[in-house]
């Protein structure tokens, strides 16, 4: 478990980690925050995705699929995303804002998006992390974000 006593990154030095990793994506910072606009390709064969990550002090970052449409396989539905089709990338206490969203969310993201061409190409979702919350119970437990 991720200690908290460390002091978060503000949303400043949050850009400045994205801007060196990804010159080429848009950021609007704000004091409490900032929104990213990337694009990401899991793999030389896979899709070019356009991603937006919201991040906001003291929360876990809210990662987005802004193009193209995240699509299930037929007869499935997406898995291991939150309402409005945000990805769960991680367990709570996982992440923390001591941590570069560059260098843990954008590649969990990256990872994300490889699973879910998969689960795409075979219907199984190979990801591993447990489902946010039960769509048949509608229950609103929240495991990972």
């Amino acid at each position: 478990m991720k200690s908290r006593s460390r002091r978060e990154l503000n949303p400043a030095k949050q850009a400045l980690g994205l801007r060196a990793a990804f010159p080429e994506s848009t950021l609007r910072l704000r004091p409490t925050g900032l929104t990213w606009i990337g694009k990401l390709q899991p793999t030389a064969l896979s899709t070019v995705y356009t991603v937006r990550i919201e991040y906001i002090v003291g929360k876990s970052p809210r990662v987005t699929v802004i193009d193209p449409p995240l699509e299930p396989p037929p007869g499935n539905r997406l898995r291991h995303v939150y309402p409005g089709e945000r990805l769960c990338l991680h367990y709570p206490e996982q992440w923390s804002g001591d941590m570069l969203i560059a260098r843990t969310i954008v590649p969990w993201a990256s990872e994300w998006l490889l699973h879910h061409e998969l689960f795409q190409a075979t219907g199984q979702w190979l990801g591993g992390g447990h489902e946010p919350t039960s769509v048949v119970s509608g229950s609103s437990s929240r495991r990972s974000e």
